[in-house]
């Protein structure tokens, strides 16, 4: 396990050497740090196939392309967690969950510029995911909401908080896609109302 938190002194470099001499690592969890990019994220994927869990927040310079060879490369991948990463959009989202989809079981998304194409892809590839949560994913409609209802794994827990795209007939009609949910969480999902709910 390597957890970098707000550590703004530490780069690519750094995280090029650990991927050199860390192998075995299955859990890395990077926050607040600014100086890291692609490149070591690239590193990691590259000289670290038993990764098991990647969370990352707050990272400003990690983007699509470090988000790919995550998928490509790591294929324990049991466990994704991306937060306010500016950089990070539809097309690393999507390569990271289509290609990790056979293990790949939790998945939180949040604060991210992703749209209904990432969605999709959870709904169709998504197999595996059976604990999801999406925050604040402001460009997402509640059309990518309701595709991605068709995802077979999604059985234990979705949680959404502040997805303001949810309406109480999407609600509906991702329930009846999803019918083997057995958990369902609702913050501060202002369109959806009382009839939605019921």
């Amino acid at each position: 396990v390597l957890s970098l938190w707000n550590v703004p002194r530490v780069g690519d470099e750094g995280l090029c050497e650990i991927a050199k001499e860390c192998h075995l690592l299955e859990k890395l969890d990077l926050c607040q740090c600014p100086h890291l990019s692609n490149k070591g994220l690239i590193a990691i994927a590259a000289n670290c196939p038993n990764l098991t869990a990647l969370s990352i927040q707050s990272c400003p310079k990690i983007g699509n392309e470090g988000l790919q060879a995550i998928g490509k490369l790591c294929p324990k991948l049991q466990s994704i967690s991306i937060k306010d990463c500016p950089l990070v959009g539809d097309h690393g989202v999507s390569s990271l969950l289509s290609s990790a989809s056979s293990v790949l079981s939790k998945v939180k998304l949040q604060g991210l510029s992703i749209t209904d194409f990432s969605l999709a892809v959870i709904g169709h590839y998504g197999k595996s995911v059976t604990n999801l949560m999406l925050s604040g994913l402001q460009n997402v409609s509640e059309k990518g909401f309701w595709v991605m209802g068709n995802a077979q794994g999604l059985q234990k827990l979705m949680y959404l908080r502040r997805c303001c795209f949810v309406s109480g007939d999407g609600l509906v009609a991702f329930a009846k896609s999803a019918g083997s949910l057995e958990c369902l969480q609702l913050e501060e999902c202002n369109r959806v109302t009382q009839s939605g709910v019921i």
